[in-house]
């Protein structure tokens, strides 16, 4: 099996001939040989100032030409509702809500919009949901695989990290058998529950983008070097 630097270098090297060629690299999910492919999407706060900066998303999977993407860094801290004893769904909560309106204004222009894929029973934007987290095609195999780490945006406006670790519980979209909370995952990488109300939670979002509807102009598809993509304009 090809070792972490080795597999990057390679990835590198194919991307980079593609974009001289001319070719026009492809966005793909993830591959055990050469892990993910990343690319810059919207942009939201994340420095410690409130720095903007571009959306680096990792690319789950691709179906149908649709790409789903996760955020690679926790952007903000939130919880999900917040009347835990009356809590209905994820798709009825107030960070459903949030997402798919203050969180999409913010983060998307006008054109970003174009070129996403709405979902009907989640909208344009949500969270990974637990059968995700443990969906092996999507690369996740191991625990530590759950150590997401915020921005030092979401660390300087209420996101938990773990005494003396780098990364932060982050909250699902998966309601939990517990009326009042949803699945989260933990220290160490494990997969829990959490009341709803909590509010020191990440949030990685996830969005779903048609790629007959951008094109990548530069990059080389890693975490070092993301894919940079245009908007292929309607005429």
């Amino acid at each position: 099996m090809l070792s972490n630097w080795r597999r990057r270098f390679v990835s590198i090297l194919l991307v980079s001939l593609l974009l001289a060629s001319g070719a026009l690299a492809q966005v793909a999910g993830y591959n055990d040989n050469f892990g993910y492919n990343y690319l810059y999407f919207g942009s939201y706060p994340q420095g410690a100032n409130g720095e903007v900066a571009p959306i680096i998303w990792r690319v789950l999977g691709v179906e149908d030409n649709v790409a789903y993407l996760m955020s690679e860094y926790l952007l903000f801290a939130a919880r999900v509702h917040g009347d835990q004893r009356n809590y209905p769904s994820f798709e009825q909560s107030e960070l459903n809500g949030r997402l798919n309106s203050e969180f999409f204004d913010a983060a998307f222009t006008d054109e970003d919009k174009a070129a996403m894929v709405l979902n009907e029973e989640l909208g344009y934007v949500s969270l990974p949901s637990v059968d995700d987290l443990r969906n092996k095609a999507f690369g996740f195999k191991k625990n530590s695989d759950y150590f997401f780490v915020g921005t030092p945006y979401a660390l300087n406006n209420g996101l938990f990290r773990y005494s003396s670790k780098k990364y932060s519980p982050i909250w699902t979209r998966t309601k939990s058998t517990k009326k009042h909370a949803n699945r989260s995952t933990k220290v160490d990488g494990a997969i829990g529950f959490i009341g709803v109300e909590s509010a020191d939670l990440g949030i990685t979002p996830v969005i779903w983008l048609d790629l007959g509807k951008v094109e990548v102009v530069s990059g080389a598809g890693t975490l070092d070097a993301p894919f940079t993509l245009n908007i292929i304009q309607n005429e």
